[in-house]
């Protein structure tokens, strides 16, 4: 397989993993509102894609931003290494060190990237028929989902794939050409997120119609109820997912770091020094979940940062003629 096509897959990983579905298919409301779900859906997974994959593939390496990007990635996998304490028992410095260092062999990663895939598409088709029943069913305690479904699922789905931002440029630099970048876009982020959150918002959705109560809270793990209650097998699997989005970052980290040698390289300095410090802070801190260590605080204005930055490269792609787009790409690549 080629370069692109792995890139490609790197960014499908984002939505096929247990990172997205945590932020996105808890606050969905499919089975009781289907029409504004999918509308929700098609817009965020449009807008991503714009903003996190086509904007910055067109325009590659045109953001001097490198350090605040390698410290966001750096940060994100810090909380997925606190996810691997949770599931596997593994410390978190040595899960993130893994992760990197992984980033750094292709085959590995790839392998990597392939396991998480297979596991991902799995675990959606088994919580979608183990939750089936539970799509025609009603339950009492529900209402309408708008309200979370616009202030939490949309900006979920935006969240999950702000990273996909340096492969975008990775992507932009091996295929320059119009058509590739498009396709890429579809492909990588616009799809799977269509594909992915679809059927983990309607696992979820009917497995809390079936089994919710007020005193619960929301959560994916709702889609892996089976017949004797919670599936612990199904729960492990799903933290492998996580797999995905860790092997992202430290490619991402790798791509970031490739160009800046010398005394450059110094520039990213304050990017380790940044994330570790808030590593310390929040291993000493109490665990808070998935959600919140998936998304921190820090990680969320990262996110809408990147989004931002992409937003504007969107649009400067929907208004600037192609030829200009593609001059620019032969001056960068010379």
């Amino acid at each position: 397989m080629s370069e692109w096509r792995w890139l490609v897959a790197l960014e499908a990983g984002l939505f096929f993993s247990g990172v997205c579905w945590e932020t996105t298919a808890s606050w969905a409301a499919p089975t009781y509102e289907p029409v504004p779900f999918a509308l929700a859906l098609v817009a965020a997974a449009t807008v991503g894609m714009l903003t996190c994959h086509v904007g910055p593939a067109f325009y590659a390496s045109r953001f001097a931003v490198m350090a605040w990007l390698a410290f966001g990635y750096l940060e994100w996998l810090w909380g997925m290494g606190e996810v691997a304490v949770q599931t596997f028992g593994v410390g978190q410095f040595a899960a993130m060190a893994a992760f990197v260092l992984a980033g750094y062999f292709r085959p590995v990663w790839r392998t990597v990237l392939f396991v998480s895939l297979s596991v991902s598409v799995g675990i959606l088709g088994w919580s979608l028929q183990a939750q089936w029943r539970g799509i025609r069913a009603t339950n009492p305690y529900f209402g309408s989902g708008q309200e979370t479904l616009f202030e939490s699922f949309t900006p979920g789905v935006l969240l999950a794939a702000a990273p996909a931002v340096v492969i975008a440029w990775r992507i932009g630099k091996v295929r320059p050409e119009a058509k590739s970048i498009w396709w890429s876009g579809i492909l990588g982020v616009w799809l799977p997120a269509l594909v992915a959150v679809a059927v983990a918002s309607v696992a979820t959705d009917a497995g809390a119609t079936l089994h919710w109560r007020p005193t619960l809270f929301r959560g994916f793990y709702w889609a892996l109820q089976g017949a004797d209650g919670f599936n612990q097998t199904a729960n492990l699997l799903t933290g492998v997912t996580v797999l995905a989005p860790s092997i992202l970052s430290a490619v991402a980290l790798r791509h970031l770091g490739s160009g800046w040698t010398g005394h450059r390289a110094m520039f990213l300095l304050p990017a380790g020094l940044w994330a570790a410090a808030w590593g310390v802070l929040q291993w000493t801190g109490p665990y808070e979940g998935l959600k919140f260590a998936f998304f921190t605080p820090i990680h969320r204005w990262w996110a809408w940062g990147v989004v931002a930055l992409g937003a504007a490269a969107g649009l400067r792609v929907l208004f600037l003629p192609v030829s200009g787009k593609m001059e620019y790409h032969r001056r960068d690549s010379a």
